[in-house]
């Protein structure tokens, strides 16, 4: 075996020159802190899309009356090598992670505790890349970036680009008879057909007009599921086995305009859930901003995810994205995706299937070359009200305020290639999040906070 590798090696070693291939290596390594947060279930469990009241014994989820304080450490390293030949005109690209490992965590598959060991590695893209017709395709396991509210993460299939124009078939799952008896023998997927074009108008506007049919072919609803989608996640990636027919058309893009800047993302959905629910969400998000002086940005950002105002018809009227990680850099860091990137209350733009109105501002300043600061406030509120009733007389509830956020944040470049990172919010609750109280009575009883920081070496 040893004569075997030996050999294998020696001709990768003296092939390589002669087949003319580059090699480059890259890595993203973050280690995160949580400082503190005096609700540390509802900031860690990711269940913001699951619809319904949560169970009042469900310690993990729940808002607790007390608070529940925890301080812990994790790391998430992601390492990838590509490998070009024919002058570039040929690359490969794999990736592997190792996510969310807390120290001390022994476990299996965290291997974070004593003596380490554990089996954590995970495949994060695997796909070649060539040029073909005056474009590129890319097949395999790659990036999705569709939109930062729809879909921005990573899925299996073939893109293909040429100019501006791009066009992709994606599958989301694909289910046989190995996983599911039931299916007796039929293989059920969610697959995706997806197409953009880009304009440039002039050097400081883009725009893009994009749109994606999504379809399975199953013809039955999981067992359980009508109507009503109580305790179902309101996200496509966590639909498997439904039925779903889902058009999003949407415009996105930018302008600069001396020192003032805008952004835009629009979206519309139309569709089949099942055969029994119509879709019909719609999202709206921009920013709106100047420069202020050399170093300073002030960024006025608001956003609308319809919501669905009534779960027992026969219209699903919420817009439904299907794999994001909204960043606290451009939302909340009580609520949202920050230094701690496995532990948070949502990934998506909304609550439950009640959709979300953020307005924010923010103020970002570069300090020194190696020192970027900010600070921003918000209110959020559901589109739709979140309806529950009290623990203990029954009385029925209906609220759609989130509350009021104030957030801070720094990053330092320690080195080029090192970064140092510190992000606190603060959260006066609204009523709309006692839904969430252990004890619900109507009104929201406790305000959330969160701080966190992180170490990152990427390059």
């Amino acid at each position: 075996m040893k004569r075997v590798l030996l050999t294998l090696v020696s001709i990768l070693v003296l092939a390589t020159p002669a087949l003319a291939v580059d090699f480059s290596f890259h890595g993203d390594l973050k280690t995160e802190f949580r400082i503190n947060s005096n609700q540390t279930g509802f900031t860690s469990d990711n269940f913001g899309s699951e619809v319904g009241t949560v169970d009042t014994n469900d310690d993990i989820n729940s808002i607790a009356d007390d608070d529940v304080n925890e301080s812990f450490a994790a790391f998430k390293y992601r390492l990838w090598t590509e490998a070009a030949s024919d002058n570039g005109a040929i690359k490969g690209v794999y990736a592997v992670e190792i996510g969310g490992s807390r120290f001390g965590d022994g476990s299996g598959e965290k291997g974070a505790g004593f003596s380490g060991d554990g089996v954590n590695i995970e495949t994060r893209w695997a796909y070649t890349d060539f040029a073909l017709g005056g474009g590129r395709m890319k097949v395999g396991l790659q990036p999705v970036k569709i939109n930062k509210f729809f879909w921005n993460e990573t899925a299996a299939g073939i893109h293909y680009k040429i100019g501006d124009f791009e066009a992709a078939w994606l599958r989301g799952y694909e289910i046989g008879s190995q996983e599911d008896d039931a299916n007796d023998g039929d293989f059920e997927s969610l697959d995706a057909f997806y197409a953009r074009y880009n304009l440039k108008p002039t050097s400081d506007v883009k725009i893009g007009f994009f749109g994606v049919w999504q379809t399975s072919n199953t013809d039955k609803l999981a067992p359980g599921t009508d109507s009503d989608m109580t305790g179902n996640d309101y996200v496509v990636k966590s639909m498997p086995k439904k039925d779903i027919d889902l058009y999003t058309i949407g415009v996105d893009g930018g302008m600069k305009a001396g020192n003032l800047f805008a952004n835009w993302d629009l979206m519309i959905q139309s569709g089949e859930f099942g055969e029994e629910l119509d879709f019909g969400g719609y999202f709206a998000h921009f920013d709106l901003g100047t420069k202020l002086g050399n170093n300073g940005k002030l960024t006025y950002t608001f956003w609308y995810a319809s919501g669905d105002d009534d779960t027992t018809d026969s219209n699903l009227d919420a817009f439904i994205a299907t794999d994001i990680d909204v960043k606290a850099d451009f939302s909340s860091v009580v609520l949202y995706q920050g230094l701690n990137s496995d532990e948070y209350f949502t990934t998506e733009p909304y609550i439950q299937d009640k959709g979300m109105m953020m307005n924010r501002l923010g103020y970002d300043t570069k300090v020194s070359d190696k020192l970027k600061v900010g600070a921003a406030a918000m209110y959020m509120m559901t589109a739709e009200d979140m309806k529950y009733s009290d623990s203990v007389t029954g009385a029925e509830y209906k609220e759609n305020s989130i509350g009021f956020e104030i957030d801070a944040y720094a990053k330092y470049k320690l080195y080029d290639s090192l970064e140092l990172a510190m992000a606190a919010g603060y959260l006066m609750s609204g009523d709309a999040l006692g839904i969430y109280d252990a004890v619900r009575d109507g009104s929201a009883d406790e305000d959330i906070y969160v701080v966190t920081s992180r170490i990152r070496y990427k390059f």
